[in-house]
């Protein structure tokens, strides 16, 4: 018999919105952005230059702040949170590869990854466990 997991959502946004400037004077670039991610899913955003991907993927990501709307990263609403618990999820939860990489050249890819662990409490073996299980996904 083969039971099959059923996927747990990751990522869960409802009508994020963000704008800049002031009340008189606001851009709105995020209009009611609702999103589901799941577990093991692969989610590409595209668009052109000026449409508001970055801004998504910032404020997704916990680096900007929506103006509106809710975020949950694994079950944690993140839309009121201080400045540490929002340190904490991106610690815990969320891993970062920037277009031109960021990587530091002297560490192999593994290492690049496990990296921000040395941060946590996480012991070494427990990180190079949750590593080599992250692989069979």
């Amino acid at each position: 018999m083969i039971i099959q997991k059923t996927p747990k959502t990751i990522l869960n946004a409802e009508g994020v919105r963000k704008s800049y400037g002031s009340k008189g004077n606001a851009q709105q670039v995020l209009k009611g952005i609702d999103l589901r991610v799941m577990e093991g899913e692969f989610v590409g955003i595209m668009g052109p230059s000026g449409s508001g991907k970055t801004t998504l993927l910032n404020t997704l990501a916990t680096i900007d702040r929506a103006t509106a709307g809710h975020i949950l990263i694994n079950g944690h609403e993140i839309s009121n949170m201080k400045d540490n618990q929002l340190s904490s999820i991106r610690r815990r939860h969320l891993g970062f590869i920037f277009q031109d990489y960021n990587l530091l050249d002297t560490l192999t890819v593994k290492e690049n990854i496990l990296l921000p662990v040395s941060l946590t409490k996480i012991s070494k073996d427990q990180a190079e466990t949750e590593f080599n299980a992250s692989q069979r996904c």
